[in-house]
């Protein structure tokens, strides 16, 4: 059993065939998804979404791509939706000194309002981080000093990509880091390095779908069925098997998004 804890299903890559790819992922043993509706107007599409599949759930945020659009009362809007069975996360949210657009200043503004109004909704958080570690770690460092998260974990690196120091701080301010395509890559052992130093109980599997494939599938639309690929991935980083790596990045997912282990989600 897999948990994809990063999609964007509701991507116009998926319009043609959603149904068909949701279907062959449950096949393949991906036990549940969760939605990633990164911009306001995508935010009740992803409820939508994960009303009508019961094994879906979202997170609902604003990519720094988009911190201008940050208002207070887009805060005010993530808070009502946190009532929301659907919904079990705020993101994604961050910082992108790489291909964001907007001025840094105006992206610490929408990240800490963004964060401002998880944490008064009780919801941990998706982050998003291009270029911006440092930056990154010190603004959390400063909002959740102070603060025990409301599980095992405040949130959730989402596609780690930083040094190994990065990922160290980053545990230790109580945040998952997100495991996706690029651990496969020949060229990552930076990447796997980091990974192994922050240890199998601080991981959680992502796909990223459709972006971010694996090796054996790059230049092609990723969807969640790339997870094992992964998790084999993160096994030989970790240098431990494959179904441990199932077994406690799942167990991890279910801490980070605060959902009940329960049975076997039915088909939907």
């Amino acid at each position: 059993m897999y948990i994809d804890t990063h999609v964007h299903l509701n991507d116009a890559q998926f319009d043609a065939d959603r149904g068909d790819v949701l279907a062959a992922c449950r096949t393949a043993g991906i036990d549940r998804l969760i939605e990633i509706a990164d911009a306001p107007e995508e935010w009740d599409k992803a409820v939508a979404l994960s009303r009508a599949r019961p094994f879906v759930r979202c997170s609902l945020g604003l990519h720094p791509y988009y911190a201008d659009r940050w208002s207070q009362e887009l805060g005010e809007r993530l808070g009502r939706r946190a009532e929301l069975p659907e919904v079990v996360a705020a993101g994604e949210i961050g910082l992108d000194y790489v291909k964001g657009k907007t001025e840094r200043a105006e992206q610490k503004r929408a990240l800490e309002g963004m964060l401002a109004a998880a944490w008064e909704a009780e919801l941990p958080v998706v982050i998003h981080c291009r270029g911006a570690y440092d930056d990154l770690l010190a603004l959390l460092e400063s909002f959740y000093k102070g603060k025990a998260p409301a599980g095992r974990f405040h949130g959730v690196l989402h596609c780690f990509s930083g040094r190994t120091e990065d990922a160290l701080r980053g545990r230790e301010l109580g945040f998952a880091l997100g495991v996706d395509g690029p651990v496969t890559y020949p060229k990552n052992d930076a990447l796997r390095q980091a990974l192994a130093a922050a240890g199998l109980d601080a991981l959680v599997l992502e796909t990223d779908s459709p972006y971010l494939p694996p090796q054996s599938a790059r230049g092609k639309r990723n969807d969640s069925r790339g997870l094992h690929e992964i998790a084999l991935g993160l096994a030989g980083a970790l240098k431990t098997s494959v179904d441990l790596v199932a077994q406690q990045t799942t167990r991890n997912a279910l801490d980070l998004y605060r959902m009940d282990a329960g049975s076997r989600l039915p088909p939907g």
